[in-house]
């Protein structure tokens, strides 16, 4: 529904996993996908089917090509940093050396200092120049942005209207206003929210949504609800104890453990339900029994999102 979707929520609710699963459901409905990291999250790439040291560099990596129906769908990964951002735009200006120079003598960071935002303004402005490059005949159908957690998230897409505000004049001030718009246009831009089926995450995930309604204008994509524990048959689940166990389990256990699931999928149910009810578009992923999310994890989620049949992943890796 827009050329940029941002991915943010607090900490702990999934959302470099949701980042994850979206970029792979979008690819593998034929879009080329560029995921964007913030901080080189080496656990994104694994993730995404790549090996730890893809796409932390800033021109990144191309993970999977030849997805999607035709084969057209495929997935890049790259980190924006504010100081490799203020180089190439200081580059594109044909004052490369002098760039080089101010990131190395780490001015990026004395001026993040003294004037707060400009360093999120900067991987803005980096991250509307590449939306302005999709499309048909660009590069990319599609930009996933794995944003900070809820807070910085707020003040990271706050930043363009700060900085309009409080810079009267220059190209900078400009660029703020630029990015603004770009933020405000739901054919450009929109913020998806991830959050538990849990009261306070929910909570959170309301408070940021009206902060960012409210003084960034963005509009929003479906929310999606993560980690939901699905309904469960408590006779089925206590025979299949039963016969895992072989005996080993009284059946009274057995039966305290189905009845803590079907509370717990209730209770989602009930969180769910109250989501809907500010959002008309919600996406629930299931509760994954595993200590850890694996590539194969995220390509059934991702099919399970698209409503096709759950398969392992079969993307190819550029050679």
């Amino acid at each position: 529904m827009s050329r940029l979707l941002v991915v943010a929520g607090k900490g702990g609710v999934g959302k470099t996993t949701v980042t994850a699963v979206m970029a792979r459901a979008s690819a593998d409905s034929g879009l080329r996908v560029l995921v964007v990291t913030l901080d080189s999250r080496t656990g994104l790439s694994e993730l995404l089917g790549g090996r730890a040291t893809d796409g932390t560099t800033y021109d990144g990596t191309t993970i999977h090509t030849g997805l999607g129906p035709n084969g057209t769908g495929s997935i890049h990964l790259r980190t924006i940093t504010a100081s490799e951002a203020l180089q190439d735009y200081l580059a594109t200006q044909g004052l490369a050396r002098l760039a080089k120079r101010l990131v190395a003598s780490g001015v990026v960071g004395v001026v993040s200092s003294a004037a707060p935002g400009i360093d999120d303004l900067l991987v803005l402005g980096k991250i509307k120049h590449l939306v302005g490059l999709t499309g048909p005949n660009g590069e990319h159908d599609l930009i996933l942005v794995d944003a900070p957690a809820a807070g910085h998230a707020i003040s990271f897409l706050q930043s363009p209207r700060a900085m309009a505000t409080t810079i009267r004049g220059g190209p900078l001030r400009s660029q703020a206003i630029e990015v603004q718009q770009m933020l405000t246009d739901p054919d450009k831009c929109r913020v998806l929210m991830v959050t538990l089926p849990e009261t306070t995450p929910v909570n959170e995930m309301l408070e940021t949504t009206e902060s960012l309604r409210e003084s960034v204008g963005v509009s929003f994509a479906p929310v999606v609800v993560n980690n939901v524990d699905v309904a469960v048959d408590m006779e089925a689940l206590v025979a299949a104890g039963e016969s895992t166990a072989r005996g080993s389990l009284p059946t009274d256990d057995l039966m305290r453990a189905a009845e803590y699931r079907a509370e717990r999928s209730a209770l989602h149910r009930t969180t769910i339900e109250r989501v809907g009810q500010i959002s008309h578009d919600v996406i629930t992923l299931p509760h994954v029994a595993t200590a850890s999310m694996d590539h194969d994890d995220v390509v059934v989620l991702a099919d399970l999102v698209r409503g096709a049949s759950p398969k392992r992943s079969r993307a190819k890796r550029p050679s």
